[in-house]
């Protein structure tokens, strides 16, 4: 199977960072992915090359992977799957390389590469002024919670990363504040006697509303959440940022909701309301599946990394 990535769309470090093996034609160096042996008269492809050096034996390729080269340059808010593209493209249950690109200018809300066999390896690379960005939590309503962001990259597959953008986990919601009430005294005339007013006080009980939690940062929007009253409310989260905290009226002991959280960033807390929403993790399948740094490097992660 011809290589489908080259100097042109992806660089020669790709080739390399994906362990091609190479031969050298002439006096150029050429990556090659099959190689064959001839055995009885019949030319069969190896499944793996050893050579002995200097008395040891040492693997020097692999053969028989599934090849891809895929490029996303379009805004989309669903959860890509490597799965699902390369079934559609002849995948049929062998060991995977590949290069999947981001690139065009554009924000991915969340990607899965999978879960394959121990001996498959992606190359992903994101270009600059590109992200893989989930959503941000919605801002909890006023005595609420605010709710968790969503995470951006899930693998269970082995990669290596060329980030030249941002992959980052959804900001967490704010919590809501909370509403209280307010009671203080009036003087109301009457009358008590013949010609003359009299006054007493009465107790008059007011509500005060708190505000709604801001929405975490994410792509996309995020909601704020519902405050006490009108004008109460949270901010709506951005691509960039978290939403404002809704305020909380004067008087009483009501409190303004927590403002959402930035980008990988956990929620803002409200006193006496419910709990902030904690960040989306940026990258799951980090410590036992990223084998590897290329070209950018691990570059702009914004958010925990697990796993």
């Amino acid at each position: 199977m011809a290589i489908p990535y080259d100097t042109t769309n992806a660089g020669t470090s790709v080739r390399n960072a994906l362990r091609h093996s190479s031969i050298k034609n002439g006096s150029v160096w050429k990556h090659i992915e099959d190689i064959r042996v001839k055995h009885s008269g019949a030319w069969r492809d190896t499944k793996e090359v050893w050579v002995k050096h200097s008395g040891s034996w040492r693997l020097v390729h692999e053969g028989e992977h599934f090849l891809f080269n895929v490029t996303l340059n379009s805004n989309n808010q669903s959860d890509w799957s490597l799965s699902s593209y390369i079934s559609g493209q002849g995948y049929s249950g062998n060991k995977i390389k590949g290069l999947v690109t981001v690139g065009g200018g554009i924000t991915r809300r969340q990607m899965n590469l999978g879960n394959f066999s121990s001996d498959s390896i992606i190359y992903l690379r994101i270009e600059g002024g590109n992200r893989i960005q989930s959503r941000g939590g919605d801002g909890g309503n006023v005595g609420n919670n605010g709710n968790n962001g969503q995470r951006a990259l899930y693998t269970r597959t082995k990669f290596i990363l060329d980030n030249g953008g941002i992959i980052a986990g959804g900001g967490g919601g704010g919590s809501g504040g909370n509403n209280s009430n307010y009671t203080y005294n009036v003087q109301q005339a009457y009358g008590c006697q013949k010609g003359s007013t009299c006054y007493r006080e009465t107790p008059v009980t007011e509500f005060v509303p708190g505000g709604g939690g801001g929405g975490g940062a994410g792509y996309p929007n995020s909601n704020g959440g519902t405050g006490g009253d009108t004008g109460y409310n949270g901010g709506a989260g951005n691509y960039n940022s978290g939403g404002s905290a809704g305020p909380a009226a004067q008087n009483g002991t009501s409190n303004v909701g927590g403002v959402g959280g930035n980008l990988g960033q956990n929620g803002g807390d409200s006193p006496g309301g419910g709990t902030p929403g904690s960040s989306g993790t940026a990258i799951d399948g980090w410590s036992s599946y990223r084998v590897g740094q290329s070209g950018n490097g691990d570059g702009d992660i914004r958010g925990p990394k697990i796993n």
